[in-house]
Protein backbone atom coordinates (compact mmCIF):
# COMPACT_ATOMS: atom_id res chain seq x y z
CA UNK A 1 0.00 0.00 0.00
CA UNK A 2 3.12 2.20 0.93
CA UNK A 3 3.77 1.97 -2.29
CA UNK A 4 1.15 2.88 -4.56
CA UNK A 5 0.48 5.93 -2.79
CA UNK A 6 3.07 8.11 -4.59
CA UNK A 7 2.45 5.92 -8.11
CA UNK A 8 -1.44 6.73 -7.75
CA UNK A 9 -0.88 10.51 -6.66
CA UNK A 10 1.48 10.72 -9.92
CA UNK A 11 -1.34 9.17 -12.22
CA UNK A 12 -3.44 11.64 -10.31
CA UNK A 13 -1.10 14.31 -12.09
CA UNK A 14 0.00 13.78 -15.22
CA UNK A 15 -3.67 12.43 -16.02
CA UNK A 16 -4.32 15.85 -15.07
CA UNK A 17 -1.50 17.24 -16.91
CA UNK A 18 -2.65 15.81 -20.18
CA UNK A 19 -5.90 16.88 -20.36
CA UNK A 20 -6.72 20.20 -18.23
CA UNK A 21 -2.88 21.17 -18.55
CA UNK A 22 -2.85 23.16 -21.99
CA UNK A 23 -6.18 25.16 -20.98
CA UNK A 24 -5.08 26.34 -17.43
CA UNK A 25 -1.54 28.29 -18.12
CA UNK A 26 0.67 28.12 -14.79
CA UNK A 27 3.95 27.44 -13.02
CA UNK A 28 3.08 23.76 -13.86
CA UNK A 29 3.73 23.86 -17.12
CA UNK A 30 7.09 22.50 -17.39
CA UNK A 31 9.06 21.55 -20.34
CA UNK A 32 8.98 17.44 -21.50
CA UNK A 33 12.50 17.32 -20.67
CA UNK A 34 12.19 18.69 -17.07
CA UNK A 35 10.31 15.17 -16.00
CA UNK A 36 8.80 16.79 -12.77
CA UNK A 37 9.25 15.13 -9.13
CA UNK A 38 6.30 14.28 -7.11
CA UNK A 39 6.69 13.83 -3.39
CA UNK A 40 4.13 13.07 -1.05
CA UNK A 41 5.97 13.51 2.83
CA UNK A 42 4.01 12.09 5.82
CA UNK A 43 5.25 13.86 9.54
CA UNK A 44 3.83 11.85 12.37
CA UNK A 45 4.15 12.85 15.95
CA UNK A 46 4.12 10.42 18.71
CA UNK A 47 3.00 11.72 22.15
CA UNK A 48 2.46 9.13 24.15
CA UNK A 49 1.50 5.51 23.92
CA UNK A 50 -2.32 6.76 22.96
CA UNK A 51 -1.40 9.91 21.00
CA UNK A 52 -0.83 11.04 17.73
CA UNK A 53 -0.95 13.29 15.27
CA UNK A 54 -0.39 12.80 11.43
CA UNK A 55 0.11 15.59 8.35
CA UNK A 56 0.43 14.61 4.80
CA UNK A 57 0.91 16.54 1.88
CA UNK A 58 2.09 15.98 -2.02
CA UNK A 59 4.86 17.88 -4.01
CA UNK A 60 5.27 18.30 -7.57
CA UNK A 61 9.13 19.85 -7.72
CA UNK A 62 8.95 22.88 -5.11
CA UNK A 63 5.08 23.25 -5.51
CA UNK A 64 3.05 21.97 -2.57
CA UNK A 65 -0.09 20.94 -4.32
CA UNK A 66 -2.34 18.45 -1.83
CA UNK A 67 -2.40 18.76 1.92
CA UNK A 68 -4.19 15.89 4.53
CA UNK A 69 -7.27 17.33 6.33
CA UNK A 70 -6.77 15.25 9.66
CA UNK A 71 -9.61 16.43 11.43
CA UNK A 72 -12.31 15.45 8.46
CA UNK A 73 -9.94 12.74 6.75
CA UNK A 74 -10.01 14.36 3.30
CA UNK A 75 -7.56 15.37 0.88
CA UNK A 76 -6.85 19.17 0.11
CA UNK A 77 -6.41 20.33 -3.03
CA UNK A 78 -4.22 23.70 -3.37
CA UNK A 79 -4.56 24.37 -7.31
CA UNK A 80 -7.46 24.17 -9.51
CA UNK A 81 -5.76 21.87 -11.72
CA UNK A 82 -5.03 19.39 -8.78
CA UNK A 83 -7.64 16.97 -8.97
CA UNK A 84 -7.12 16.16 -12.51
CA UNK A 85 -9.58 14.23 -14.61
CA UNK A 86 -10.38 11.26 -11.85
CA UNK A 87 -13.71 10.60 -11.53
CA UNK A 88 -16.01 11.63 -8.42
CA UNK A 89 -15.51 7.50 -7.62
CA UNK A 90 -11.88 6.93 -8.26
CA UNK A 91 -10.63 10.35 -5.85
CA UNK A 92 -13.25 8.60 -3.41
CA UNK A 93 -11.54 5.41 -4.02
CA UNK A 94 -7.94 6.69 -3.21
CA UNK A 95 -9.37 9.02 -0.39
CA UNK A 96 -10.36 6.20 1.50
CA UNK A 97 -7.03 4.24 0.91
CA UNK A 98 -5.23 7.14 2.33
CA UNK A 99 -7.55 7.33 5.39
CA UNK A 100 -6.94 3.74 5.96
CA UNK A 101 -2.68 4.36 5.42
CA UNK A 102 -3.01 7.37 7.39
CA UNK A 103 -4.59 5.68 10.20
CA UNK A 104 -3.19 2.50 10.27
CA UNK A 105 0.71 2.99 9.25
CA UNK A 106 1.07 5.19 12.41
CA UNK A 107 -0.49 2.80 14.81
CA UNK A 108 2.05 -0.18 13.97
CA UNK A 109 4.65 2.53 14.18
CA UNK A 110 3.60 3.51 17.60
CA UNK A 111 3.15 -0.02 18.86
CA UNK A 112 6.43 -1.34 17.38
CA UNK A 113 8.09 1.95 19.00
CA UNK A 114 6.84 1.01 22.26
CA UNK A 115 8.62 -2.30 22.95
CA UNK A 116 11.77 -0.18 22.80
CA UNK A 117 11.20 2.82 24.90
CA UNK A 118 14.06 4.13 26.39
CA UNK A 119 14.28 4.85 30.23
CA UNK A 120 16.86 7.63 31.66
CA UNK A 121 18.10 7.56 35.68
CA UNK A 122 16.53 10.36 37.76
CA UNK A 123 18.25 12.62 39.70
CA UNK A 124 17.10 13.60 43.26
CA UNK A 125 18.05 16.33 45.89
CA UNK A 126 16.24 18.08 48.83
CA UNK A 127 15.88 21.26 49.90
CA UNK A 128 13.94 23.57 52.34
CA UNK A 129 11.29 25.68 51.03
CA UNK A 130 9.19 28.84 52.31
CA UNK A 131 8.30 28.18 56.43
CA UNK A 132 5.26 27.32 57.05
CA UNK A 133 4.75 28.85 59.98
CA UNK A 134 6.71 29.29 63.25
CA UNK A 135 8.49 26.24 64.47
CA UNK A 136 7.83 24.63 61.27
CA UNK A 137 9.75 23.29 58.31
CA UNK A 138 8.81 22.49 54.24
CA UNK A 139 10.74 19.67 53.35
CA UNK A 140 11.00 19.30 49.46
CA UNK A 141 12.45 16.18 47.31
CA UNK A 142 13.09 17.34 43.80
CA UNK A 143 13.27 14.10 41.32
CA UNK A 144 14.09 15.35 37.39
CA UNK A 145 15.53 14.32 34.23
CA UNK A 146 13.77 10.49 34.42
CA UNK A 147 12.02 8.62 31.63
CA UNK A 148 9.45 7.05 31.29
CA UNK A 149 6.75 9.77 33.21
CA UNK A 150 5.75 7.06 36.05
CA UNK A 151 7.94 7.51 38.98
CA UNK A 152 6.91 6.83 42.94
CA UNK A 153 8.39 9.07 45.18
CA UNK A 154 7.61 9.13 49.02
CA UNK A 155 9.22 10.76 52.37
CA UNK A 156 9.77 7.99 54.86
CA UNK A 157 10.62 7.58 58.40
CA UNK A 158 12.86 4.79 58.44
CA UNK A 159 10.97 2.36 56.94
CA UNK A 160 7.60 3.91 57.27
CA UNK A 161 5.82 6.53 54.74
CA UNK A 162 4.78 9.77 56.46
CA UNK A 163 1.34 10.51 56.31
CA UNK A 164 2.26 14.11 55.56
CA UNK A 165 3.55 13.46 51.62
CA UNK A 166 2.31 16.33 49.56
CA UNK A 167 2.56 15.34 45.71
CA UNK A 168 3.24 17.94 42.48
CA UNK A 169 2.15 17.16 39.15
CA UNK A 170 4.75 15.91 37.21
CA UNK A 171 6.13 18.35 34.95
CA UNK A 172 7.95 17.75 31.47
CA UNK A 173 11.01 19.46 31.01
CA UNK A 174 13.12 21.02 27.75
CA UNK A 175 14.73 17.55 26.77
CA UNK A 176 11.72 15.41 27.10
CA UNK A 177 12.36 13.97 30.27
CA UNK A 178 10.15 14.77 33.68
CA UNK A 179 9.94 16.80 36.86
CA UNK A 180 8.47 15.95 40.21
CA UNK A 181 8.72 18.05 43.55
CA UNK A 182 7.54 16.28 46.97
CA UNK A 183 6.65 18.46 49.74
CA UNK A 184 6.19 17.38 53.54
CA UNK A 185 5.43 19.84 56.49
CA UNK A 186 6.85 19.26 59.90
CA UNK A 187 7.77 20.75 62.87
CA UNK A 188 11.84 21.54 63.37
CA UNK A 189 12.73 19.70 66.14
CA UNK A 190 10.48 16.30 64.08
CA UNK A 191 13.06 16.88 60.63
CA UNK A 192 15.83 14.92 61.88
CA UNK A 193 15.65 11.03 60.29
CA UNK A 194 13.38 11.30 57.85
CA UNK A 195 14.56 10.74 54.59
CA UNK A 196 13.69 11.08 50.22
CA UNK A 197 12.77 7.66 48.71
CA UNK A 198 12.50 7.40 45.06
CA UNK A 199 11.59 4.45 42.64
CA UNK A 200 11.91 4.78 39.03
CA UNK A 201 11.72 1.36 36.25
CA UNK A 202 15.53 2.46 35.06
CA UNK A 203 17.03 2.05 38.39
CA UNK A 204 16.51 -1.80 38.38
CA UNK A 205 15.32 -2.02 42.05
CA UNK A 206 18.07 -0.19 43.28
CA UNK A 207 15.47 2.66 45.23
CA UNK A 208 17.17 6.71 45.99
CA UNK A 209 16.91 7.39 49.31
CA UNK A 210 18.27 11.12 50.62
CA UNK A 211 18.43 11.36 54.27
CA UNK A 212 17.42 15.01 55.38
CA UNK A 213 20.35 17.11 56.06
CA UNK A 214 22.69 14.63 54.42
CA UNK A 215 23.95 14.31 58.06
CA UNK A 216 24.58 9.87 57.34
CA UNK A 217 27.26 7.85 60.27
CA UNK A 218 30.00 8.42 57.47
CA UNK A 219 29.82 12.18 56.98
CA UNK A 220 30.04 12.64 60.65
CA UNK A 221 32.69 10.27 60.92
CA UNK A 222 35.25 12.44 58.36
CA UNK A 223 33.67 15.73 60.16
CA UNK A 224 35.11 14.38 63.09
CA UNK A 225 38.31 13.11 61.67
CA UNK A 226 38.81 16.03 59.97
CA UNK A 227 38.62 18.13 63.03
CA UNK A 228 40.90 15.82 65.14
CA UNK A 229 43.22 16.15 62.64
CA UNK A 230 42.98 19.94 62.08
CA UNK A 231 43.34 20.61 65.95
CA UNK A 232 46.53 18.28 65.81
CA UNK A 233 47.93 20.59 63.13
CA UNK A 234 47.72 23.51 65.00
CA UNK A 235 48.87 22.12 68.35
CA UNK A 236 52.34 20.88 66.33
CA UNK A 237 52.06 24.48 64.62
CA UNK A 238 52.47 26.66 67.71
CA UNK A 239 55.06 24.15 69.14
CA UNK A 240 56.89 24.90 66.13
CA UNK A 241 56.11 28.62 66.33
CA UNK A 242 57.54 28.48 70.43
CA UNK A 243 60.69 26.39 69.37
CA UNK A 244 61.33 29.06 66.89
CA UNK A 245 61.33 31.98 69.02
CA UNK A 246 63.32 30.22 71.48
CA UNK A 247 66.03 29.94 69.16
CA UNK A 248 65.54 33.77 68.27
CA UNK A 249 66.16 34.20 71.80
CA UNK A 250 68.91 32.22 71.66
CA UNK A 251 70.65 33.87 68.90
CA UNK A 252 70.46 36.95 70.54
CA UNK A 253 71.63 35.82 73.95
CA UNK A 254 74.89 34.38 71.82
CA UNK A 255 75.29 37.10 69.77
CA UNK A 256 75.62 39.71 72.93
CA UNK A 257 79.12 41.39 73.27
CA UNK A 258 79.65 39.42 76.14
CA UNK A 259 80.36 36.24 74.67
CA UNK A 260 82.68 37.28 71.87
CA UNK A 261 83.94 33.63 71.20
CA UNK A 262 80.27 32.54 70.07
CA UNK A 263 79.98 35.43 67.87
CA UNK A 264 81.38 33.65 64.91
CA UNK A 265 78.77 30.68 65.23
CA UNK A 266 75.80 33.07 64.13
CA UNK A 267 77.42 32.68 60.66
CA UNK A 268 77.58 29.50 60.42
CA UNK A 269 76.61 27.65 57.12
CA UNK A 270 74.66 25.28 59.65
CA UNK A 271 72.47 27.59 61.51
CA UNK A 272 71.61 29.07 58.28
CA UNK A 273 70.55 25.95 56.52
CA UNK A 274 68.73 25.28 59.76
CA UNK A 275 66.81 28.63 59.39
CA UNK A 276 65.90 28.01 55.96
CA UNK A 277 64.33 24.57 56.67
CA UNK A 278 62.35 25.96 60.14
CA UNK A 279 61.02 28.59 56.82
CA UNK A 280 60.11 25.64 54.60
CA UNK A 281 58.31 23.71 57.49
CA UNK A 282 56.27 26.75 58.48
CA UNK A 283 55.80 27.87 55.03
CA UNK A 284 54.05 23.89 54.51
CA UNK A 285 52.16 23.66 57.54
CA UNK A 286 50.37 27.32 56.88
CA UNK A 287 49.58 25.59 53.06
CA UNK A 288 47.94 22.52 55.06
CA UNK A 289 45.76 24.47 57.76
CA UNK A 290 44.33 26.69 54.88
CA UNK A 291 43.55 22.94 52.54
CA UNK A 292 42.36 21.58 55.95
CA UNK A 293 39.95 24.90 56.60
CA UNK A 294 38.41 24.59 53.07
CA UNK A 295 37.45 20.62 53.26
CA UNK A 296 36.14 21.26 56.75
CA UNK A 297 33.50 24.13 55.42
CA UNK A 298 33.43 21.93 52.47
CA UNK A 299 32.14 18.69 54.71
CA UNK A 300 30.61 20.17 57.49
Amino acid sequence: MLFLLPLLFKGLLCHGASTVGPQVPGPHHLAAEESPTFRLIQISSFANHSWMYTQGSGWLGELQTHGWDSVLATIRFLRPWSQGNFSKEELKNIQALLQLYFHSFPREVQAYASQFQFELKPEAWVSKGPSPGPGRLLLVCHVSGFHPKPVWVMWMRGKQKHPGTRRGDVMPNADGTWYLRVTLDVAAGEAAGLSCQVKHSSLGGQDIIIHWGGYSFFSILICLIVIVTLVMLVIVDSSFKKQSSNQDIFSIHVSHPAFPTRANNTQDPRNSGHQLCLAQESWIKNRLLKKWKVRVNQLC
